[in-house]
């Protein structure tokens, strides 16, 4: 039977995709995105064509439209080549994109980017002179299920966008500005970690446990990225703010003139503790505003060389206890001279009282 010489019908059986490997809009090599067609050929009496087998070649196209003669193609990129393929008793297969197989076209198309496509079908005897055949059928939501129900590969992915970051492998874009572009939720009764990161090893970085508890197996720090770090907590256990590389267990750098440190009942009601660039220790109440530094039943004493004599026991609480001098502001001052004997001086340094425990 010439093809030629008659109206080619096509009667869809069905139309199957199948997936090798699908990894968002971009696919690794070697694993190509294949789908496959099936369809009846008859001529336009309705009779089967092919007998017992009988080569025609197809051209296999995407469009955006199910009219033939509208519409842009979206896939392939350029003219689609032709492939042969036997039909036998009208029957005929198709593997649209194998190119392990021979099938001339990579399918790369970006099924993300479009909801509306239609498989375009050209056919002939020839090779030669082709016939497309009308209307377009519709690519159905198979080919979109088979990629929202096991996301695998190696290439890029991305949801909410169709421009994946670059270098990141996983790309997720918030498509409004109400939007949450993750969530992740924990089952009934979660035991095991809800969020957990891992080395090429499977050596454990970082989790989140069923509880909310954060881990971390090295340096946890917050801050600008190639940045100054504002907060950290090294493998010491050392934590640090406002610097990288905290000295004790709790360690505030601010090189400005404010307090590093402040301790608040309210917005205006605080304490402050701040180190000057010479190494002084200030000590402020209410920021100035005629608050009290108090202590409670205790006892204040202040050394020479880091340690106070042991032998010293005051009675009761509430003391002062001064190991060299007291020094009143206008340079009047007490002194110790030895274990019986005090002395005040003038603002010249001139003893003027003697406290001596022996007469």
């Amino acid at each position: 039977m010439n093809i030629k010489n008659r109206k080619i019908l096509i009667l869809k059986i069905a139309i199957l995709f199948f997936f090798s490997s699908v990894s968002g809009a971009l696919f690794a090599a070697g694993t190509p995105l294949i789908f496959s067609y099936q369809g009846r050929l008859t001529n336009s009496a309705g009779d089967l064509v092919g007998g017992s087998g009988t080569t025609y070649y197809f051209k296999y196209s995407i469009w955006n439209n199910q009219t033939v003669g509208s519409g842009s193609q979206l896939w392939p990129a350029g003219s689609p080549s032709s492939v042969t393929t036997t039909v036998k008793q009208g029957v005929f297969n198709a593997n649209i994109g194998d190119t392990a197989n021979g099938y001339p076209d990579a399918l790369n198309f970006n099924f993300n980017t479009e909801k509306d496509i239609y498989l375009q079908v050209e056919v002939s005897s020839n090779n030669v002179t082709f016939e497309t055949l009308t209307p377009r059928q519709r690519i159905s939501s198979t080919v979109f299920a088979q990629i929202a129900g096991a996301v695998s590969g190696v290439g890029q992915s991305s949801f909410g966008t169709t421009t994946p970051s670059s270098n990141a492998v996983v790309t997720i874009e918030a498509t409004s500005s109400t939007a949450t572009p993750v969530s992740i939720r924990s089952f009934a009764g979660q035991i095991a970690d809800i969020f957990k990161i891992q080395d090429f090893n499977l050596n454990h970085l970082f989790s989140i446990d069923a509880l909310g508890g954060i881990f971390a197996s090295s340096t946890f720090a917050v801050g600008p990225s190639g940045g100054n770090t504002s907060f950290i907590v090294n493998t010491a256990g050392n934590v640090g703010v406002g610097t990288s590389a905290p000295g004790s267990k709790f360690n505030v750098v601010g090189a400005d003139s404010v307090a590093q440190l402040r301790v608040s009942q309210s917005g205006t009601v605080f304490g402050e503790f701040y180190v000057d660039p010479l190494g002084d220790v200030l000590l402020s109440s209410n920021s100035g505003n005629g608050g009290n530094i108090r202590m409670q039943n205790e006892n204040l004493w202040v050394c020479s060389g880091g340690s106070c004599d042991v032998g010293v026991t005051p009675i009761g609480r509430g003391n002062i206890i001064v190991e060299t001098a007291l020094i009143f502001n206008n340079k009047f001052k007490l002194k110790q001279i030895d274990a019986s004997t005090t002395i005040m001086y003038d603002t010249t340094d001139n003893p003027i009282l003697e406290f001596d425990e022996g007469q």
